[in-house]
């Protein structure tokens, strides 16, 4: 259609020659009539010199763009593998993805790793590899990428600064589950805080009391503070201290206490029971009780022994002495 209209003003009369006037142009004047009220109607060419520039810059623009089409076509021509290249890694690149996610998370399920644990690192996997494979294809297809590379350090040192303890915390949850320091329903210990480990979640830990609260431990704390777990092996030793006067006989006492031992079930025959005396008092005879349970019934054993000890060295007459000093009195003449 441009070539048609710019065939048609190619082919426009030229404007004469003669002397310019100062004459407007032609103008016809309709009659007036008393019943109507006067018009006129002017028309007018639009000036001709006008028309030509516009037809000449339009010719212009279609010239250079005819002469700028070869090089363009050869450019796109050159680029195209470039671009082909950057689409085959991303392709690529996305089903790589996203096959490391599954296999990661089938691993981690099959080493029973908490089920949000292992689809928050299978996801964290999988966006850190889209970003690299994102940056690798614009760097392929000669695009700068070192705005966007700024744009993502700049980025992930704010969110780092941000979440700082938070960040921490994740840090020690993803070692405590992956270590396996303690599991769901372990007694453990740490600080000034003892309890049975209720959830062992990403950031904090809960662990549940002998009298039914529950508290939160940041998981950070816990792995920076000495940790005791309780229940980590299947039997435990069980020492207990029973102090007797000196009057009292040890070997009697010490028979006492076996029979005791050797009367619950509870009480592991390998390795066999025993009962040492581990010190001398003030005003008293320090006999230790060492014997095996198993963990589960480690808490019930120790009250039992406690509690039945003491009943038969009432009856066999074995005092247990309160602590006590002897004053001399020396009479000076």
């Amino acid at each position: 259609m441009w070539l048609l209209v710019l065939a048609l003003l190619t082919q426009a009369p030229a404007p004469s020659a003669g002397p310019a006037t100062s004459a407007p142009a032609a103008t016809a004047t309709a009659p007036t009539t008393s019943s109507s009220p006067a018009a006129a109607t002017v028309v007018a060419s639009p000036p001709t010199g006008t028309v030509r520039e516009a037809v000449v810059e339009v010719k212009g623009w279609y010239e250079r763009f005819m002469d700028y089409l070869p090089r363009l076509y050869e450019k796109l021509i050159d680029y195209v593998p470039h671009l082909g290249s950057a689409l085959f890694i991303l392709l690529v690149g996305w089903w790589l993805a996203g096959w490391i996610k599954r296999m990661l998370q089938r691993l981690l399920t099959a080493r029973h790793v908490e089920i949000t644990l292992a689809s928050f690192l299978s996801q964290l996997c999988y966006w850190l590899i889209i970003t690299v494979v994102v940056l690798v294809a614009m760097q392929n297809a000669q695009m700068e990428t070192t705005p966007f590379s700024a744009v993502l350090g700049a980025g992930a040192l704010a969110v780092g600064l941000a979440l700082q303890n938070s960040l921490s915390n994740f840090a020690a949850g993803v070692i405590i589950i992956l270590f396996r320091h303690f599991r769901v329903g372990d007694e453990i210990e740490t600080g000034s805080v003892k309890g049975l480990v209720e959830e062992i979640s990403i950031f904090n830990t809960n662990l549940r009391t002998g009298d039914n609260r529950v508290i939160i431990i940041p998981n950070g704390s816990i792995l920076n503070s000495p940790l005791t777990n309780n229940s980590a092996k299947f039997t435990r030793r069980l020492d207990l201290v029973f102090n007797i006067s000196y009057g009292s006989d040890l070997r009697r006492a010490r028979q006492v206490i076996l029979e005791v031992l050797k009367a619950d079930q509870r009480v592991l025959p390998e390795p066999a029971p025993d009962v040492i005396v581990t010190n001398l008092g003030e005003s008293s005879v320090d006999l230790t009780m060492r014997a095996w349970v198993n963990t589960s019934h480690y808490a019930n054993v120790r009250a039992a022994m406690l509690e039945a000890v003491k009943l038969r060295f009432d009856e066999t007459g074995i005092d247990i002495p309160f602590p006590q000093h002897e004053v001399h009195v020396r009479q000076v003449p």
